[in-house]
């Protein structure tokens, strides 16, 4: 089992556009997959779910009264579920925060299921006891990111945030790359600031280019495989997929 945190402190970079559409194409290679949404706006969630109904979230789980295989629920296809948030889990930050055992609670929860090809773990736009969690959990971390000026700003400290786990608690955990979204490709910024990326991260050589078919396919709960196909987006995911699984295979 191959797990995944797609992470990045700044909000509006594409984690959950990247953690849906990476989980459903890998779902989509039968690879059965779960994707965790471990951020409490609960936007992956809603892709499958009413987070406002489900009786079992993740904040049960850091509550402990339930175990992560009383939370999983089918979503996309038969290949693909899904750990659900909700505003609820937002309030177990300070509660989970306080306990020896915080950073380990998602590591623990996944160490029950064995007949998963992958876990994509959706991370909040901060560096809480959340995103701890998951890259405690994690193997990988992906990155997704801008290139602009103030997505680089927050990347000094994601990166002191991955070097001090895997120093003192996950020595495996590695970055897997960081994904380019909505990128302009003509303009002088992105020219500028793409080189610069390279000297951080390792950078995937597909990127997602700006358009509407992503905002269109999140109104539509779809991915952007299912909403249009012969998209341009479509196209670079299903790209940077083959990359990613190619990456893993070496």
């Amino acid at each position: 089992m191959i797990t995944i945190a797609v992470a990045n402190q700044k909000g509006g970079e594409g984690k959950t556009t990247t953690s849906l559409n990476l989980a459903m194409g890998l779902a989509r290679r039968n690879l059965k997959t779960l994707l965790i949404d471990m951020d409490p706006q609960a936007n992956s969630t809603g892709i499958f779910l009413n987070p406002e109904t489900v009786e079992k979230d993740l904040a049960h789980l850091f509550q402990n009264s339930a175990n992560m295989k009383d939370i999983i629920a089918p979503a996309y296809n038969e290949h693909l579920w899904i750990a659900p948030s909700s505003m609820r889990l937002a309030e177990m930050e300070t509660v989970s925060v306080n306990s020896v055992e915080a950073p380990y609670i998602l590591r623990d929860s996944l160490s029950g299921l064995k007949d998963f090809d992958f876990v994509i773990i959706d991370c909040p736009p901060s560096l809480s006891i959340f995103t701890v969690n998951s890259l405690v959990a994690a193997n990988y971390v992906l990155i997704p990111l801008q290139a602009e000026k103030f997505s680089m700003d927050g990347i000094m400290g994601l990166q002191q945030t991955i070097s001090s786990i895997k120093k003192r608690i996950n020595p495996d955990l590695e970055i897997l790359g960081a994904l380019i979204t909505q990128l302009k490709p003509q303009t002088l910024l992105t020219k500028t600031i793409l080189p610069v990326l390279t000297k951080y991260f390792r950078i995937f050589e597909h990127t997602i280019s700006d358009g509407v078919a992503i905002g269109e396919s999140h109104l539509a709960k779809k991915s952007v495989f299912d909403y249009n196909r012969s998209s341009r987006q479509s196209q670079e995911y299903e790209g940077f997929i083959e990359e990613v699984l190619s990456e893993l295979k070496k």
